[in-house]
């Protein structure tokens, strides 16, 4: 049976340990926080006992851990292969340009509040602009500096589709 995805399972394939533990470990934490939000006496003092924005709290730590491990894959696929081809850049400059815009974001509150502590307020914006800027950085590298003669190579992506280079409004004036 295909999966709801289209991709085909492959015999013998499973998650590896690491990525088990990690997501294990992720849900548990924010149950385990759910679980203390909940048991909460309703007129709980939020400044000293677990609250529903701790909830919050976990669940973006657990998306900055998500970002983290996702781009790690790629980034040793393309040492192993010591090639980018197949790959386009342009997700990675998209991404690079709105991990940077983040953080600059940042910046440009805390500087018109005039109080710094608007970057390090919300630390969970600016690792994630962080990690993004630096495994782009790396991507970047890879493409444009380690394995660029590899993908000089004429890739299939960029042959044209139509033989002489016309468009379909040529080929269909000249039927």
């Amino acid at each position: 049976m295909p999966s709801v995805w289209g991709f085909e399972k492959v015999a013998g394939q499973k998650p590896s340990r690491t990525m088990t533990g990690i997501f294990t470990g992720s849900v548990l934490g924010v149950f385990l926080v759910i679980f203390l939000v909940a048991s909460q006496p309703p007129n709980a003092d939020p400044r000293t006992s677990w609250a529903w924005l701790d909830a919050i709290y976990i669940i973006s730590y657990v998306k900055v851990l998500v970002t983290i491990v996702k781009y790690a894959p790629q980034l040793l696929y393309n040492t192993r292969n010591q090639s980018t081809k197949g790959w386009h850049i342009s997700q990675i400059l998209f991404d690079f340009s709105g991990g940077v815009l983040s953080v600059a974001q940042l910046g440009i509150d805390s500087y018109l509040q005039h109080d710094w502590s608007g970057i390090t307020g919300n630390p969970v914006k600016l690792l994630l602009g962080n990690v993004s800027v630096f495994y782009d950085v790396l991507f970047m590298g890879q493409h444009y500096y380690l394995y660029r003669d590899q993908s000089a190579i004429k890739d299939e992506e960029r042959d044209p589709l139509l033989e002489r280079g016309e468009d379909d409004r040529t080929l269909n004036q000249a039927e």
